[in-house]
């Protein structure tokens, strides 16, 4: 509940501030890009041992669109990314196929003025990411005495942070390289506890190039 309050107040003050300025000279902006997707690792630790529940290095798309203005801008965002799920430790693993989408509202800082060709920016947000696992539901796993995978679907709030660089390649057109990274609480209905124990964030990182256009 409390972090859900919290991606609640960003995503609420996001669009506060991104829209209040739309009476002055912002311009819309529809994008999409991708890049890859990276997670931090989590332990359970159990009487038995400790077993790393990980997400594996994966690949994940998304699409935007949004206002920027002179110093401030704001997107409504749906990200989608494909990571497998592992369990390893005691000399067994287990992997399962993985999945997320989340739909996230950002507001970036930049740091020059929208006449500037080259615009540096940092950016935070907040929305909802749900888990899902897609492989087949096997009743005995080689660790399931610790902990098993599921096959099932948990939505989480959301935190987004990063930054990156926007370059004009055109009157309209706009490459952006950018590290966005999302924080959730562990997804413990995906990766379910049995006797051992499971909490604290998830940091899953995205570096990724987008291709916009502005008008």
């Amino acid at each position: 509940m409390f972090c859900f309050r919290i991606a609640s107040f960003i995503t609420v003050a996001g669009l506060i501030a991104a829209i209040a300025p739309a009476a002055y000279g912002q311009q819309w902006e529809v994008g999409a890009g991708g890049g890859a997707s990276i997670y931090g690792s989590k332990s359970i630790s159990a009487a038995a041992g400790s077993v790393d529940a990980k997400f594996k290095p994966g690949y994940g798309f998304s699409a935007y669109v949004g206002q920027i203005g002179n110093r401030l801008g704001g997107e409504l965002r749906y990200t989608w990314q494909s990571n497998e799920m592992e369990l390893s430790g005691l000399s067994r693993n287990f992997t399962m196929g993985g999945r997320t989408q989340a739909i996230h509202y950002d507001l970036s800082v930049y740091f020059n003025g929208k006449n500037s060709g080259t615009r540096p920016y940092v950016l935070v947000g907040g929305g909802m990411k749900q888990y899902t696992g897609t492989g087949d539901a096997i009743a005995i796993q080689p660790l399931g005495s610790i902990a098993v995978l599921t096959n099932t679907s948990e939505w989480k709030p959301l935190i987004t942070a990063g930054g990156g660089v926007r370059i004009a390649t055109g009157n309209k057109s706009h490459i952006r390289a950018e590290v966005r990274l999302f924080l959730t609480e562990t997804p413990t209905k995906v990766i379910t506890p049995v006797t051992g124990s499971l909490s604290g964030w998830y940091i899953n990182f995205m570096p990724m190039v987008s291709l916009s256009y502005v008008w």
